[in-house]
């Protein structure tokens, strides 16, 4: 199998532009296939019209029905209500015993490369195919429980659920490692913990004895919080865009790609371009994203913080709202300290290969309490006014 690693910023767009040539679509069956467990009917429909070839057919609808879910709109402010609640519920609790729950992504997730590659599972990673079983499951009775009505590919229920792994992968192995480190920027620093604080504060309201927080207003004016999120995506970011060559290509006239051949964009070599960010591309700047007209923007074709162009997370606008609106929430309802008494940054050393974020190799250890202060004894609601326009995440979000 040939590889071409791509690591000129100016050869990425020209990459994303022909994306049936050098298309994820074989990958993103690939891996439903191996890592998914995907049954033998389930495959068929992957695989079917996989080219884009045909106007009707699973790999064509999917990623059509998720991007146009995902984007702003009414439908995303629906679920981004739903989850600021959620988050909001949770803080409620902070202080009080959580449900019970056994964690199954603990032991699935450290086999998913070897479950991606097909390498005797069974015998390799028996812990990693055990929990997924367990996880199909539990989505099967879900999806045939008359809560979810399937569409017309013909997947079953058990397949869809399979399928579903694949939203637990992005949501623990990239969402929570989002919240820790924007979490993790944001207190440890107490000149940027009291400047985020009082760009939340801004976005309260408060009635009598509660306070309002509206997260619209944190995505569209919390400006140091989204550049830490930002920062913390590049700093961390350890993600591929992955494409299969369809077809011979000649790419930008000059190099040529041979059929079956595997074309891999590695974001790090992005994320520390001195051209790219500056000669301070090695330290962790919370204000990097902050616009400033003394400030040289970085490039946002090098940002591949959510991908890009046909493999852009459709979900990034979803993902950013729960993290920032549960970090926002932290830092308004709670002082920090850390336990040992100063804040140690942890390593990634650990992180696996498929992800796109490195989660911490070792817990921070924090004493958290309510934050002092007028908020004091405040019962506190979270809303989402809504907005049709997303925050700029990636270079096609731009106006």
């Amino acid at each position: 199998m040939r590889l071409y690693v791509i690591n000129s910023t100016e050869l990425i767009p020209t990459v994303q532009r022909y994306y049936r040539i050098l298309d994820f679509a074989p990958m993103e069956a690939k891996v439903a296939i191996n890592v998914m467990g995907a049954s033998p009917a389930g495959k068929k429909v992957l695989v079917k019209n996989i080219d884009g070839v045909e106007d009707f057919s699973y790999a064509i609808l999917f990623d059509k029905a998720i991007h146009s879910s995902a984007s702003p709109g009414l439908g995303l402010d629906a679920m981004n209500r739903k989850s600021v609640q959620n988050v909001s519920n949770i803080l409620d609790k902070l202080a009080s015993q959580a449900p019970r729950t056994l964690k199954l992504f603990e032991k699935f997730e450290p086999g998913i490369i070897t479950l991606l590659l097909n390498s005797y599972p069974n015998v390799l990673v028996k812990a990693s195919v055990q929990a997924r079983k367990d996880i199909v499951e539990a989505f099967h009775h879900y999806f045939v429980s008359g809560s979810h009505e399937q569409v017309d590919q013909g997947t079953t229920g058990r397949d869809i659920a399979r399928f579903e792994i694949g939203a637990i992968v992005a949501i623990l192995s990239n969402t929570i490692p989002a919240a820790f480190w924007v979490l993790y920027h944001a207190i440890s620093d107490a000149a940027v913990l009291e400047e985020c604080k009082r760009e939340v504060l801004a976005c309260c309201e408060t009635e009598g004895d509660t306070c309002i927080i509206d997260i619209s207003k944190v995505k569209e004016s919390c400006s140091l919080l989204l550049s830490i999120l930002k920062e913390s995506l590049r700093f961390h970011g350890i993600g591929m865009s992955v494409r299969i060559v369809t077809q011979d290509h000649l790419l930008d006239g000059k190099y040529l790609l041979k059929k079956g051949g595997v074309v891999m964009i590695p974001g790090p070599v992005q994320h520390t371009s001195i051209p790219a960010y500056g000669d301070n591309v090695d330290e962790f700047q919370h204000r990097r994203f902050v616009r400033s007209p003394r400030r040289k923007r970085p490039s946002p074709i090098a940002f591949r913080g959510f991908g890009g162009g046909s493999t852009l997370c459709p979900g990034r606008h979803f993902a950013s709202t729960e993290v920032l609106a549960f970090v926002a929430m932290m830092i308004a309802r709670f002082d920090f300290l850390p336990v040992g008494g100063e804040w140690i940054c942890p390593k990634t050393n650990k992180a696996g290969a498929h992800a796109t974020l490195a989660p911490p190799d070792d817990d921070v250890e924090v004493q958290i309490s309510p934050a002092a202060g007028e908020m004091v004894g405040k019962k506190w609601i979270a809303v989402l006014s809504g907005s049709t326009k997303g925050v700029e995440l990636s270079v096609e979000d731009a106006d």
